[in-house]
């Protein structure tokens, strides 16, 4: 029963099979006699001239037909590209910047600086320091004296209290009296703050000398010339009168002669004591900075 079953499909396979194939032969019979067909118009037909302003497109034929109705073309697939790989990035050694040159400081324009200054005319009252005499000190000797009250002059120009003068003597006079003593002097410097100005200053002592006579090597020099002077002046009377009226006449005018001669050779000492005032007075401007 089964080999018959079997038989059975195989026969039935194969009657399918011969089917199929006489289908095929007949659809490709068919189509070769219309393909043959069309060949064989096209070949009939002439090309006939035409004299038309404008050309017609002349009409397919049956195998540009058979062409247009053939399917597409399938496109093979191309395999896909590796898509390249991305660059690696190299690590490279960081550039250091470049430095900025230092900016250079242009100083803006300074104005100039204002002055102080103490105005030609001023006065000013010092202090001598030390004792100045004719009979001791010689023109150049040097003496300190001392500003009594502060100065204020214009800009801020300032001589504070206790700033010292250098002075200097000028000149020494020691007189015959009293009232021939004389001692002048002159400014060297102003020194205020530990700065020194040179300055054109006039200066005098507004305290009185103290004038004291000097003694001689003899004491009794003076009683000696008036002596003298008498006893000269009697003898020359004696001769000259030959009386004693004339002798005392002679006398007198000898012993005046004598009192005469000891005056000329008289001599006065003239001091400024320590601590004496005077008067200093610019005669120009002192400019202080």
């Amino acid at each position: 029963m089964k080999l018959s079953r079997l038989r059975l499909s195989a026969v039935t396979l194969a009657l399918l099979s011969a089917a199929a194939c006489s289908d095929k032969a007949k659809s490709r019979a068919a189509t070769d006699s219309a393909l043959a067909k069309d060949l064989a118009l096209a070949g009939q037909q002439t090309a006939q001239p035409t004299f038309q302003d404008t050309s017609i497109a002349p009409a397919p034929t049956q195998a540009a037909r058979a062409k247009q109705d053939a399917p597409a073309p399938v496109r093979a697939r191309t395999a896909r590209q590796p898509k390249p790989a991305a660059p690696q990035r190299v690590a490279q050694t960081p550039v250091p910047a470049p430095v900025p040159a230092p900016a250079m400081h242009i100083p803006a324009a300074v104005a100039a600086p204002i002055h102080g200054e103490i105005g030609a005319g001023t006065g000013v009252a010092l202090t001598s320091g030390s004792k100045v005499c004719t009979s001791t000190n010689l023109p150049g000797d040097k003496l300190v004296a001392t500003v009594n009250e502060t100065v204020t002059g214009s800009n801020g120009a300032v001589i504070p209290a206790g700033s010292t003068v250098v002075l200097e003597v000028a000149s020494v006079t020691p007189g015959q009296n009293a009232d021939a003593a004389h001692i002048a002097f002159r400014v060297r410097s102003v020194v205020v703050n530990d700065k020194t100005y040179n300055v054109a200053a006039d200066v005098a002592p507004t305290t009185p000398l103290e004038k004291t006579k000097v003694a001689g090597s003899d004491p009794n020099a003076d009683k000696k010339k008036v002596i003298g002077g008498a006893i000269a002046g009697a003898l020359i009377g004696q001769m000259i009168g030959h009386n004693t009226k004339g002798t005392v006449i002679g006398a007198a005018a000898g012993a005046a002669a004598g009192v005469a001669a000891s005056k000329a050779g008289e001599k006065w000492e003239g001091c400024l004591p320590s601590g004496a005032a005077l008067r200093l007075t610019f005669n120009s401007g002192l400019v202080m900075s």
